[in-house]
């Protein structure tokens, strides 16, 4: 029923859009920027009449200009041109040149509008291009563990955490849709290639008011490349240490009235153990095959679409040893995830002051997971999983006047989700609506204002509002703060699943099934230990959140720039992933809890410096400070309790708490890039470290209280070098994990991990 209703409303909406279709104008420019990419957001205004908006490929329809006319060229992050009456009419294409400095790059995850990061009021950092290619990375994960505030983590998957909060708290997005296919909550982020990636901005932060319950903590908004003017092709490959394999083919073709951009993405790896004395991989071997198009498209005047296809298809497989009545037992384990990501846009801008999109989002996630007795050859367990989304949403904007824009969503939703592990299919309907205001009463001051209205057909109706403000003491000086809510209830996944990975071979079980759960795996004689005790996990509860931000953006000199962001979170009833118990294989076995009053409230704090156009250096700090504040309660009543070194029964104190698990109250990094003119090849050295942090809850209390219960800090240095040939060939090489530090308790850390890399430009025209 949802289905033909979204349908339904789609016929609707362009049937009322139609007849706003108008006639073309006359004389057609295009602006590009420096690398020939169309500027669809950029501006034309001739004297003081109101400026005209660039079309999707960069189009610009102006009636004819009397002589003497002035025309002003502008768009975010480009540095203006004023054109006379007579350069006007003499250009067919305009070049617009990028500002330097990461201030003034755009950015559209913040407001869902483009705006450049000078011009907003809450904590965003852009990882551009050349960032991602000095990390030698192959996947998603490599990149964003080198930045402030980002941890990585293994929970049931390679997964992150910003200011405290786990992945199912933070939003990930592909061109601005988000992706589907979390495991209990966790975004695998190897499933993503860096293969095409232009940028990657990440808004820290609550962002629930225009996005819903999953951005919580934050945005991870990942930006795919778009070819420029002509046709384009390129042949890359990558390789490194574990036998891993990186082919990919980026190909793009862009005329007057369209465009088409194609990648395929191949990887292999042969996996790795950190311990060798168990059966079986602590990383299975497996490959991967990434492709996506996006489409574009002029209609008519004002009148754009824009198509999205993505598919991701991933096979395991692993030897996995289990203990039953007649012995031991070696088993065979494939694994096989597969996603399909649909994703058409709308766009109609009838006027200046109108812009009207129209989204459409279909993803399908399947897994299956088959295990077989390797001298029998018979099926040992079976378990798929496949999860539907489909998502319609208009957005309209409004451009009250020079100073506010005004920006209404409307949107529906259907998830569905049928596994062997769940006795029947699980179906979710969501009506929602979000309207933001951004103002801008003076060249000082930007506020952000905004509310989200969800209603789900099981977790009932909520509203989180958001406030966002910011006031620029001079143009190398400027304050920002925002303060906005959350709401989340568990979902089936965290009550009922039942879930074994195999290419990663770590175990995910929902609340209500952790103990059996448990008590199977260790009748298989798959644990190790017991980390926490089922029982005292508890019903689970849906969880409230407020949050605020501030922090400042200091530029002393053009050479330098500071940025520091205070946070705080707090939330009743969290929803607490943690290891339930440590599996021989050196993975570990998760479950969920709530914790009913929690605060998670630090610092990110970032110093960059250019000395000049050869060498730049940078330095990221992050502070985090997490606290049950139940348990703070009871420990000063002197009610909590916990065995000392002898056995014996001791009070505990303050200074005992170590706050919530698997989070590091320090954590760092120090880059260094160096361009060698003689040679051309650019070096950047990485330093990247982490703090202890709280592993395991070995006294059965449910806190970290013991030293014995901390997992030990780590660091690492990542080098890289690259060149960038006149021709177009880039090379790269270099050595992540260096020292080639290791830890059973960071199994996503491999060890010293040797590649090269190129990049060949067959065709450019």
């Amino acid at each position: 029923m949802i289905r033909i209703n979204l349908i339904k409303l789609n016929m609707m909406i362009l049937f009322l859009l139609y007849p706003l279709i108008g006639h073309g104008l006359e004389r057609d420019k295009i602006i590009v920027n420096n690398k020939g990419i169309p500027l669809s957001q950029a501006m034309v205004q001739v004297d003081k009449y109101p400026p005209v908006v660039a079309g999707s490929s960069g189009e610009v329809h102006m009636a004819q200009l009397n002589s003497g006319d002035s025309v002003l060229v502008f768009a975010l992050g480009y540095e203006s041109r004023h054109l006379s009456w007579d350069e006007w009419e003499k250009a067919e294409v305009i070049v617009l040149k990028e500002k330097e400095g990461e201030l003034n790059e755009v950015v559209v995850s913040a407001t869902r509008t483009d705006r450049t990061i000078e011009d907003l009021p809450m904590p965003v950092t852009v990882i551009g291009n050349q960032a991602i290619q000095e990390t030698g990375a192959v996947r998603l994960s490599e990149v964003l563990s080198e930045h402030t505030g980002l941890q990585i983590v293994s929970n049931h998957g390679t997964g992150l955490q910003m200011q405290g909060l786990d992945t199912d708290y933070i939003l990930i997005l592909l061109d601005g849709e988000p992706l589907i296919g979390r495991t209990a909550g966790t975004f695998d982020l190897n499933r993503i290639s860096v293969s095409n990636i232009e940028k990657i901005e990440i808004l820290k932060g609550p962002a629930s008011a225009i996005y819903g319950s999953e951005a919580m903590a934050g945005v991870v908004n990942i930006i795919t490349k778009s070819g420029g003017q002509g046709k384009k092709i390129d042949l890359g490959m990558r390789q490194r240490s574990l036998n891993t394999w990186n082919p990919y083919l980026d190909f793009g073709l862009r005329e007057k009235n369209w465009n088409i951009d194609v990648l395929y993405d191949y990887y292999k790896t042969d996996g790795y153990d950190l311990s060798p004395e168990v059966t079986g991989y602590t990383q299975n071997p497996y490959s991967s095959h990434s492709g996506q198009v996006k489409l574009g498209a002029k209609l008519g005047t004002g009148l754009s679409f824009n198509l999205f296809l993505r598919g991701y298809t991933e096979e395991a497989s692993g030897v996995l040893e289990v203990i039953e009545n007649s012995g031991t037992e070696l088993l065979d384990v494939t694994d096989q995830r597969d996603e399909i990501n649909i994703n058409p846009t709308l766009r109609y801008k009838p006027n200046n002051a109108w812009l009207f999109t129209l989204r459409n989002m279909s993803s399908v996630f399947t897994t299956n997971s088959l295990s077989k007795y390797q001298e029998e050859g018979t099926v040992f367990d079976i378990q798929d999983f496949r999860q539907f989304y489909q998502r319609t949403e208009l957005q309209t904007d409004y451009q009250f006047d020079k100073k506010q824009l005004i920006s209404l969503g409307l949107g529906f939703s259907g998830e569905s989700v049928e596994a062997t592990r769940y006795d029947d299919k699980n179906h979710f309907d969501a009506t929602y609506f979000y309207l933001q205001h951004q103002w801008d009463p003076s060249d000082k001051v930007n506020i952000v204002t905004g509310a989200r209205g969800d209603f789900h057909s099981v977790y009932g109706n909520r509203l989180s509002p958001k406030l966002s403000g910011q006031y620029r003491f001079s143009d190398k000086f400027s304050w920002q703060v925002s303060i906005g809510s959350g709401f989340k209830a568990p979902d089936f996944r965290q009550l009922l699943l039942n879930f074994n990975n195999a290419s990663a071979g770590y175990y995910v079980f929902g609340a209500k099934l952790a103990e059996d759960g448990l008590a199977d795996l260790e009748a298989k004689g798959l644990v190790a230990r017991r980390l926490i005790q089922p029982e005292n996990l508890g019903e689970l509860q849906a969880e409230h959140s407020w949050a605020i931000n501030t922090g400042v953006r200091w530029k002393p000199v053009t050479s330098l720039l500071i940025k520091a962001n205070l946070f705080r979170n707090d939330l009743q009833n969290m929803i607490e992933t943690a290891p339930i118990a440590q599996l021989v294989s050196g993975q570990n076995a998760f479950s969920y809890f709530n914790i009913s009053r929690v605060v998670t409230q630090g610092l990110d704090l970032d110093v960059s410096f250019k000395y000049n156009d050869n060498f730049s250096v940078s330095a990221g700090y992050a502070f985090l400070d997490t606290r049950d504040l139940d348990v703070m309660d009871q420990i000063a009543k002197g009610n909590m309790f916990k065995k000392d070194a002898n056995n014996q029964t001791v009070r505990l104190s303050k200074a005992d708490y170590g706050g919530l698990f698997n989070r590091s109250k320090h954590s760092g990094n120090l880059k260094v890039n160096y361009l060698e003119n003689r040679t051309g090849i650019n070096w950047a050295l990485r330093l990247i470290c982490r703090g202890q942090f709280g592993f395991s809850d070995l006294n059965g209390n449910l806190i970290l209280d013991d030293e014995a219960e901390y997992a030990p800090g780590w660091y690492t240095i990542n080098l890289t070098s690259t060149k960038s040939f006149s021709n177009g060939i880039f090379l790269e090489a270099g050595v992540n994990n260096l020292l080639d530090k290791t830890s059973i308790t960071q199994p996503n850390m491999p060890g010293r991990l040797l590649f090269v890399g190129i990049k060949i430009p067959l065709l450019n025209l």
